[in-house]
């Protein structure tokens, strides 16, 4: 009976292992096959953080040439299909203070949805619902955070494009 409990521990976490992975090329996708030529429409972002736009479109086009599920296009008028990215918020509010009011631990916590629309209609084909990715840091450690959480959220996204997470 224990032999069993384990193997059965085994093969989940080597189910949870595999997020995010499709096994060949061109692994499923929630856009049909006419749509799987896509473009960024915008990046909607109203924080004060410049970086965060350009960093989502970096992170997004490296993901999905990476899953190999999408092709990418440079120029919206050769796309399909456009994704916007809404952020909700993007901040880092501190977790633990010491006792001289010094901050220890915070986290930076990313929320954005995506919504992807046919390039000829703009009807909505596909809508991510909210995405919400933290990330625990120590003081000094901001600028990591900020590169890790925005991964995290954008592999998050692609895992929900994808039809085999």
């Amino acid at each position: 009976m224990a032999a069993l409990r384990h193997i059965a521990l085994f093969l989940l976490l080597a189910l949870a292992g595999c997020s995010g992975y499709s096994f060949g090329e061109g692994g499923g996708s929630v856009l049909p096959p006419e749509y799987r030529v896509l473009a960024v429409d915008k990046v909607k972002n109203p924080t004060t953080l410049a970086w965060l736009e350009p960093r989502l479109r970096k992170l997004l086009r490296d993901e999905l040439n990476k899953r190999g599920t999408i092709v990418w296009a440079d120029v919206r008028a050769d796309a399909d299909a456009l994704i916007t990215i809404d952020i909700e918020r993007y901040y880092r509010p501190t977790a633990v203070e010491g006792k001289d009011e010094q901050t220890l631990l915070t986290e930076a916590i990313f929320d954005f949805h995506a919504v992807i629309r046919s390039s000829t209609d703009e009807s909505v084909l596909w809508n991510s619902g909210l995405i919400s990715q933290t990330w625990p840091y120590t003081a000094g450690n901001g600028a990591q955070a900020d590169m890790e959480v925005t991964r995290q959220g954008i592999q998050r996204l692609a895992d929900r494009m994808s039809q085999d997470y």
